[in-house]
């Protein structure tokens, strides 16, 4: 079984000391855990003044190896459509990742409607970042995450877009079950998942097992808590195969 990794970062984390976020360490922990590869994020283009200045070093740190580089943007930023065009060219990017509580837009507003109006044209799926840390940890910065009613009605307006949603929560995914078992292109990960016991089980009896892939949020998580979720989960070998790999077979296309 090819096991991937959707949602894995690599950069630094301005508000708490982050251990083990270099590549080595990201291969590492893949490795121990039958993970082949993963859709790798730049944590500094979060913040950058200049993003595209991230994603130079990001491509500098993963080419000739099989991760896959996804660009980070924020498109209330002006250029940020040429930097996708160069990510293109400069650096395959298998997909473009948006922060919109931490950039502060709403998922209604002009720069996500764009947004979502480019990749549409570019064929380019949308990674969706609700949250990142727990928001209690928040004291700095007070992101503030896209409520249900907004993904819901963000999902309905952009049918054709290829959206995967990060690190989004149980109850958060419940009251998008409609909105992601009738949208073949919606997809959610498991790292908003590790706080609950036999969560797995649970949410298969809601969401179709083709519309989850798995997701670490490596370093800002701990990996080995997510894949236990799964591993240890008493549901079908095959739907784990499909959680743990198959399904990401999506954003290879």
């Amino acid at each position: 079984m090819k096991k991937a990794d959707v949602n894995c970062l690599l950069g630094h984390w301005p508000f708490r000391k982050i251990h083990k976020n270099t590549f080595e360490d990201l291969k590492r922990v893949h490795s121990n855990n039958g993970i082949s590869y993963g859709y790798v994020s730049s944590i500094n283009s979060i913040f950058y003044n200049d993003p595209f200045e991230g994603e130079e070093e990001l491509h500098e740190i993963i080419k000739d190896s099989d991760y896959k580089h996804i660009l980070t943007v924020n498109p209330t930023l002006p250029h940020y459509t040429e930097d996708i065009q160069n990510a293109i060219n400069l650096f395959d990017i298998k997909g473009v990742r948006i922060y919109p509580g931490l950039h502060g837009y709403k998922l209604d507003s002009r720069y996500a409607n764009n947004l979502c109006s480019l990749l549409r044209n570019l064929g380019l799926p949308l990674f969706l970042t609700t949250r990142l840390e727990d928001e209690r940890l928040n004291y700095i910065m007070h992101p503030q995450a896209p409520s249900v009613d907004e993904l819901s009605i963000f999902i309905n307006n952009n049918p054709t877009n290829t959206i995967l949603l990060l690190n989004i929560c149980y109850d958060e995914i419940i009251g998008l079950k409609d909105n992601i078992n009738s949208h073949s292109n919606v997809f959610c990960d498991t790292s908003g998942l590790r706080h609950y016991l036999f969560i797995m089980e649970k949410l298969l009896k809601d969401i179709n097992a083709d519309k989850i892939v798995y997701g670490s949020l490596h370093p800002l998580y701990c990996l080995k808590s997510t894949m236990l979720l799964i591993e240890k989960a008493q549901i079908d070998k095959s739907v784990k195969e499909k959680i743990l790999g198959a399904n990401a077979d999506f954003l290879l296309k």
